[in-house]
């Protein structure tokens, strides 16, 4: 299966939005390639100092790559992605481009290694590409080794790392975990790697569920969580002390009462991949279904929302 490479330029007042839409439409993974990363010296995680190549980046602006599954990809879709986009009021039409070319399965997986590395991802967590050698900072450090798979990113999206600081605020080894839309597994791992014995991962897509398996098994914890498909929280019977989701934001206004009633008494409930344009529709629908907000986070046009199950 071959994939569809969406390259697209534009001024960095539409970034957020531009993601968005490309998320919101099903893209497997984004790349962002600034002009402004160009001006100065850069320095990896580790202060390093490293080189761009100007090749690499556009004159102006921001490019970025977004990839889809090649049998998803539609001219439908693509007029779609256009309509969306250049109705931003505030895209700058004289640099906006827009171009595509497939990428072959293999070269896929190669792509994503040129941009990924160890990086440290919230106060404890570290992500460690399962192809690197890494070694610890300190002993509180809590290494993530992770390989995103074809249809995954790297974990260093602004929510994941919201969700990862969340995790760490508000997860205690007591409590069981469900993690929904779990992809690569991130969040199981991170809450395995607290001490937590009951976690449960789910995800609509068996390609998910097969990955977060594999990444399970690299941190040595596939026999300590549970791994399914499942469409949400539908048809979940059983009780937890928190629940996970970072997804998209019309899918979890979706799940808010199944969330609700899947907790125990004063269970949180973490969630992400919330636009901060939409995150008062959010937090106003969780508190009419009951839950108490704690905790409300943003990061580069993301919103993290922490909420508490309270007594009726």
């Amino acid at each position: 299966m071959n994939w569809m490479e969406v390259s697209i330029v534009i001024n960095h007042e539409v970034q957020e939005f531009v993601t968005s839409i490309l998320e919101e439409n099903g893209s497997n993974g984004v790349v962002i390639e600034d002009s402004k990363d160009l001006d100065g010296e850069l320095a990896d995680k580790f202060g390093e100092i490293y080189e761009l190549d100007p090749n690499d980046y556009p004159d102006t602006g921001v490019r970025v790559k977004a990839y889809f599954n090649e049998i998803d990809y539609s001219e439908e879709l693509k007029n779609q992605l256009l309509r969306n986009i250049q109705e931003l009021t505030e895209l700058d039409k004289n640099i906006f481009d827009y171009n595509e070319q497939i990428i072959k399965e293999s070269d896929w997986e190669n792509e994503w290694k040129n941009y990924f590395h160890p990086f440290k991802a919230s106060k404890n967590f570290t992500i460690v590409p399962s192809w690197e050698t890494y070694q610890k900072e300190s002993d509180s450090e809590l290494c993530i080794e992770l390989d995103p798979g074809m249809a995954f990113g790297t974990g260093d999206h602004p929510t994941t790392s919201m969700c990862l600081n969340a995790i760490e605020q508000y997860v205690k080894p007591s409590d069981s975990v469900i993690d929904v839309g779990t992809g690569s597994g991130i969040l199981s791992i991170a809450c395995h790697l607290l001490g937590v014995r009951h976690i449960k991962a789910v995800d609509l897509d068996e390609l998910a569920v097969r990955v977060a398996k594999e990444n399970f098994e690299k941190n040595s914890c596939e026999n300590a969580i549970e791994t399914t498909t499942g469409n949400l929280l539908k048809g979940e019977t059983n009780k937890y002390d928190v629940v996970i989701a970072n997804i998209l934001a019309h899918i979890i206004e979706e799940m808010i009462e199944d969330a609700y009633n899947t907790l125990n008494e004063e269970g949180r409930f973490i969630t992400s991949g919330i636009i901060i344009e939409k995150s008062d529709e959010i937090i106003e629908h969780m508190k009419r279904v009951g839950f108490n907000i704690i905790s409300i986070n943003h990061d580069n046009g993301w919103a993290c929302i922490v909420g508490e199950k309270v007594s009726n």
